[in-house]
């Protein structure tokens, strides 16, 4: 008889909401900004309502991590310091991160919660993000800035953004290899997927008894 999968809240309720939000200011983000090289569309980017748009999922984009630290704190400040934290293991993972790309998940170095090349995203993530914002709030007071700030500002926010969407490609690549969608929705992964992606953070679960076995 084989063993009922157990399972391990990976992602906090406030963090899931947090990410959610995040995501999908930045896709009204990037598609409106996109829109400016979009003839088709331009004449909306460019409208009153348009703007409006573009302005309002800024602001959405720029408090999901201020609703994060208010709601979850203990979640955050545990985030922010699986996120930074390396070891041995972390920087040997990058020596299996071809053959990660393609689903080979066998015979990783074992890691934490936040596998290295989470972490790594997770840095130029939050890069990123302050460099839109502070470049977008600039240009949300466009008219005030001198010629050759306006050309440099925007130049930095249309870059930013571009790095950041390539992030996101890989970033639902790897979602849908290793099938990470519903973790992020339910917050749960399983010990199999654990074991496999996270074995360092599986054993501190079971030592702390937090792995639930789902009643049949």
């Amino acid at each position: 008889m084989s063993k009922p999968v157990r399972l391990i809240e990976r992602y906090r309720v406030m963090q899931r909401i947090s990410h959610w939000a995040f995501a999908a200011a930045f896709f009204v983000l990037l598609f409106s900004g996109l829109a400016l090289f979009v003839p088709a569309v331009s004449v909306w980017t460019a409208s009153t309502a348009g703007r409006l748009t573009h302005r309002i999922a800024a602001v959405v984009l720029m408090l999901s991590p201020v609703f994060y630290l208010i709601t979850d704190r203990k979640g955050l400040a545990q985030l922010a310091r699986d996120s930074v934290t390396y070891d041995k293991d972390d920087l040997a993972w990058f020596k299996h991160f071809i053959p990660y790309v393609f689903g080979r998940a066998k015979n990783l170095p074992p890691q934490g919660r936040i596998n290295a090349g989470e972490k790594l995203h997770h840095a130029v993530i939050i890069l990123g993000f302050l460099v839109i914002s502070i470049t977008g709030l600039m240009l949300w007071f466009w008219e005030t800035l001198p010629a050759a700030a306006r050309l440099t500002t925007l130049l930095v926010h249309d870059v930013s953004m571009v790095v950041l969407a390539v992030l996101t490609v890989g970033h639902l690549f790897f979602v849908f290899v290793y099938g990470a969608f519903a973790a992020m929705w339910s917050g749960l992964v399983t010990d199999v997927y654990a074991r496999v992606e996270h074995p360092k953070w599986l054993a501190q679960m079971e030592a702390e008894g937090k792995v639930i076995t789902p009643k049949v």
